[in-house]
């Protein structure tokens, strides 16, 4: 499940254009933000939603769908960012057979 999470964060530049290049993005405005839904985006029947919040320009959480070995083996990601930074606080997974916590070590945006 670990190495599964990692695929999706920290988000990938190159995965989230070719989404967007292949029509695989949708925006819904909210008050306050912006929620991005990123189908296929590791995988066939994966999806990624990011809320974004709209005036500070930083992610608020992000929501992952996905699966190990196939859809019927899914797996829900869930993570949580601390206002006002670009880091991980915690990483929640949900799977069909088992639930773990992962602790976040990684950046998902460079502070560059």
């Amino acid at each position: 499940m670990k190495a599964l999470a990692e695929q999706y964060v920290p988000s990938d530049k190159d995965l989230i254009q070719a989404a967007y290049a292949k029509g695989n993005i949708s925006m819904t405005p909210g008050p306050g933000g912006v929620k991005l839904v990123i189908y296929k985006y590791v995988k066939s029947d994966d999806s990624m939603n990011l809320t974004i919040d709209k005036e500070q320009k930083q992610f608020q959480s992000i929501q992952i769908a996905s699966y190990m070995d196939g859809p019927s083996d899914g797996m829900n990601l869930t993570v949580r960012l601390p206002e006002g930074t670009n880091h991980v606080s915690s990483t929640s997974i949900e799977a069909s057979r088992k639930q773990d916590v992962i602790p976040a070590e990684k950046n998902l945006v460079d502070a560059d």
